[in-house]
């Protein structure tokens, strides 16, 4: 009931609808009914390019034209040059050594420039996953967060050491749902398995397809805070001026943010590299409840967050506060629905998973 009316109140205030496009909020969602029909959702690759259940996609900020998504099915990586025009070319690459450092794979998203090899470019993976090497293994949850470099004659073209193109890689979260960059070789993720939230420092790369990880740190937060659910990505949002992760709690049908300036070490968890250091009494707080059913893509912007709904098939904007600005029902079947992302146009992209798409909202 909560949800009909703060949407009624919404379709009904005028600042949302005005004729002039003064005071609109949240544009990118749309000016009219918020109905499938009040925008284009122009298609920007599809299976026949190579997409299987993609989760996630980002812009990369040294080509800021060019799209990597990445897909689920086949731990698979679909480049698409010039993502925002009509000339578009495909490049769809799968690792060496996939089946491990990419395995069913959930959330990319672009870090760093520096490396030790002398080619800028970096950007973090991590899967829905146990580590089974693709079902060839028993799952043993030795998998997490893998560092990537972004050249593209590198990822996923050279295999030095038979371990594939990666750079690094940390394995303290099974089953990762989200990941988001902070800066350096800093990342967050969502780990599924323990509900938790781990930030990871792979301090520096080492180098292409090696496999001494030893100097790697991890921090866990939240432990049995946050939820999974299965096959639906749990995307991060980092707001550096706040220091402060926006987090799409799929299981608790809620939006939260932690303050990463909060809390304090406690205990040290062996691993099988550096320990994870717990960080007790963290300020985690619910940003949006009741306005969200299965949220999975989240994008902060323009000082708002920008959310999708995997149940009820909507992209939202909610203010930080939690207040719902405006909205958009895409009419793609529930379950559909994962990342998104702002394209060099100002525009949003999203994956729809079940039709194996990456759309375009053209208001």
């Amino acid at each position: 009931m909560r949800k009909f009316l703060l949407s009624a109140a919404l379709l009904a205030t005028p600042a949302c609808g005005t004729d002039d496009g003064e005071g609109l909020t949240a544009p990118q969602l749309g000016t009219g009914d918020r109905s499938p029909g009040s925008v284009t959702f122009t298609p920007i690759a599809t299976a026949s390019n190579g997409l299987r259940q993609p989760r996630d996609l980002a812009f990369n900020p040294m080509r800021p034209e060019e799209l990597w998504v990445v897909s689920y099915e086949d731990d698979s990586t679909l480049i698409i040059s010039g993502a925002p025009g009509e000339a578009r070319t495909f490049d769809k690459r799968i690792d060496g050594y996939a089946m491990h450092f990419m395995e069913q794979v959930t959330a990319i998203d672009f870090g760093a420039d520096a490396t030790t090899f002398g080619k800028p470019g970096t950007f973090g993976t991590c899967g829905e996953s146990r580590n089974t090497y693709n079902g060839q293994a028993a799952m043993n949850d030795f998998t997490g967060p893998t560092l990537w470099s972004s050249d593209l004659t590198v990822f996923a073209k050279v295999n030095p050491h038979q371990l594939g193109s990666h750079l690094d890689m940390l394995h303290n979260t099974p089953l990762c749902m989200g990941i988001v960059h902070e800066e350096a070789n800093r990342y967050w993720a969502f780990n599924g398995l323990g509900g938790s939230i781990e930030r990871y420092d792979f301090v520096t790369d080492d180098g292409i397809g090696n496999d001494e990880h030893g100097d790697g740190l991890t921090w866990r937060y939240t432990k049995g805070a946050v939820a999974r659910v299965a096959n639906v990505p749990s995307h991060l949002a980092w707001d550096g001026a706040t220091s402060t992760l926006y987090i799409a709690d799929t299981g608790n049908a809620r939006i939260a943010k932690l303050d990463a300036l909060s809390g304090t070490p406690g205990a040290k968890v062996p691993t099988h590299e550096t320990p994870i250091q717990e960080m007790d009494g963290a300020t985690l707080v619910t940003v949006v409840d009741g306005d969200v059913q299965k949220p999975s893509g989240i994008e902060l912007h323009d000082g708002l967050l920008f959310v999708t709904d995997n149940a009820a098939s909507r992209i939202l904007a909610f203010d930080l506060d939690g207040v719902l600005v405006n909205y958009l029902d895409t009419g793609i079947p529930a379950g559909a629905l994962g990342g998104l992302n702002f394209g060099p146009d100002g525009k949003i992209y999203f994956v729809d998973m079940l039709g194996n798409r990456v759309l375009r909202v053209d208001p």
